[in-house]
């Protein structure tokens, strides 16, 4: 199984789609995994159920944004597989390291910020290289 850590950035749509080639011609399955860390909220006391930030359009919801992303990308690959997909409330790259035990390949993408962007790996590809026990590739974020 490819495990593919997605968070919407367009390197993770690049790794993504790497893996989605590399399932096609392989015939292995594929698993893309959003972590995201749940922000507090603080709500006021209301009455009956009535949650008052129900309707906020910039509340998240993890599990659309990763399939509105599979399928995006799993049009642009031809023969992709299906994918599985998982949403993990958590830090991405303990997330990641942990499915990646179940896992014969972890696919990253690497937004390497700053003038040593070439030089660096972002911090979680840097921590998966670190922690995962599976073999790992890294698309850097100016792959084409």
């Amino acid at each position: 199984m490819i495990l593919v850590g997605v968070d919407g950035s367009p390197a993770s749509r690049k790794a993504l789609r790497w893996a989605l080639e590399q399932a096609a011609r392989t015939g292995e399955t594929v698993e893309a995994t959003m972590a995201w860390l749940r922000e507090p909220e603080y709500v006021a006391a209301v009455s009956m159920g009535v949650h008052p930030h129900g309707d906020r359009p910039d509340h998240r919801h993890p599990a659309r944004e990763l399939h509105a992303i599979v399928e995006e990308v799993r049009a642009e690959v031809p023969g992709a597989p299906e994918v599985a997909e998982v949403t993990i409330v958590g830090d991405a790259a303990t997330a990641l390291t942990a499915a990646a035990r179940q896992a014969d390949l972890l696919v990253i993408g690497s937004h390497g910020h700053g003038p040593l962007a070439e030089v660096f790996l972002g911090s979680v590809a840097a921590d998966c290289v670190r922690h995962a026990t599976c073999p790992i590739v890294v698309i850097p974020a100016h792959a084409p």
